[in-house]
């Protein structure tokens, strides 16, 4: 009796969802993995093609363990899904320690922005041999790219053609010269409103990056593996930034375009530059950095940047870091904000 009551109510309970307009059940799918989405199909006729108009494609294969499964299965969804749905977002990961072949990868790329993919993302440990053409998605609002593997790097084109991309994330990006040994290929995406730069580097022929964009709001730019980063020169001309964080970088050279400010110490050359920022993070470590540098010239001696707009700096303590104690601490954190003297201090992990 109680198991004929409990089968009732599953027929119910299914009932009520297939029920259901298609329009939300394929938004309840959309907070479920691609894979689990086809299954759940196989439950209902009615359901038993709704997985084809999902707009949100998300291959993980750490839920697939074999290789050879994991490109059947990826194939299979390009083959059968619906054609004249567009994508609002692909992940495409792969994660560590796994193998994915060239053409499987670039088909999954070419059909995203062949299908006016949205907002794409990218994580692969996988030595490649890939044809960026998402730098030149029409489409594209974000793009996250991101290469476990530290001997592949993602080699960035002379310009991006991105006009509607308004989050770009890249990790372990190379720069090309686009003009007189200076790489500036992010002065064409005009919507561009934050920028995360992760561990890239410069071409053999490149001098200079600079990162030129009066719509650029939010900067972010870090250095994230073990030993000392490469030195290179930064040009920064973003007129409208109103958030910076640090993380990582200990004696790079930076400039803003048309301004030449001399200090002793490179972090205060570059803080200089940023006199707009209204939200400012530094990382505990470039805090020691430039107390090391400035105890060499004296803090007397070198001008203190000015933040006329500055509402918050934040200080994010890093795991395994030596922090400063508290005097040496205030006394640098003093020194940078005397001339903002409406900004606040908060301290994050």
């Amino acid at each position: 009796m109680m198991k004929m009551k409990r089968q009732r109510e599953e027929d119910r309970d299914r009932d009520s969802l297939s029920n259901l307009p298609d329009e939300v059940l394929l938004h309840i799918m959309k907070f479920i993995s691609i894979k689990d989405a086809v299954q759940i199909c196989v439950l209902s006729k009615r359901w038993k093609d709704l997985w084809k108009d999902l707009t949100i494609l998300k291959f993980d294969k750490s839920l697939v363990f074999d290789d050879a499964i994991f490109e059947i299965f990826v194939s299979s969804i390009l083959s059968n899904r619906h054609h004249s749905t567009s994508i609002h977002r692909l992940d495409f990961i792969t994660g560590w320690h796994r193998s994915i072949g060239s053409e499987l990868f670039n088909r999954v790329m070419s059909y995203a922005v062949l299908h006016n993919v949205q907002q794409l993302t990218i994580g692969m440990q996988s030595n490649i041999v890939f044809e960026p053409i998402w730098f030149s998605c029409r489409s594209l609002t974000f793009l996250k790219v991101s290469f476990i593997n530290y001997r592949q790097r993602i080699e960035i084109p002379k310009y991006l053609q991105l006009p509607a991309l308004k989050i770009l994330h890249l990790d372990l990006a190379v720069f090309t010269a686009s003009d007189n040994d200076c790489a500036d290929p992010f002065s064409t995406c005009n919507m561009l409103n934050t920028l995360i730069l992760r561990s890239f580097r410069l071409d053999d022929d490149v001098k200079v990056l600079r990162i030129s964009n009066s719509n650029l709001s939010r900067l972010i730019i870090g250095h994230h593996h073990s030993g000392q980063p490469p030195v290179y020169k930064i040009e920064i001309s973003t007129p409208n930034l109103n958030s910076l964080t640090i993380i990582g970088f200990r004696r790079h050279s930076t400039t803003d375009a048309g301004l030449d400010v001399r200090t002793d110490s490179v972090i205060v050359n570059w803080l200089h530059v940023l006199a707009n920022v209204k939200i400012m993070t530094l990382a505990s470590c470039t805090l020691c950095t430039l107390l090391n540098d400035l105890s060499k010239s004296g803090l007397t001696r070198t001008q203190p940047p000015c933040f006329a707009r500055l509402e918050a700096l934040k200080v994010k303590k890093l795991p395994s870091v030596k922090v400063l104690d508290e005097e040496k601490q205030d006394g640098i954190l003093q020194y940078l904000l005397q001339n903002s003297p409406l900004a606040r201090v908060e301290f994050i992990t």
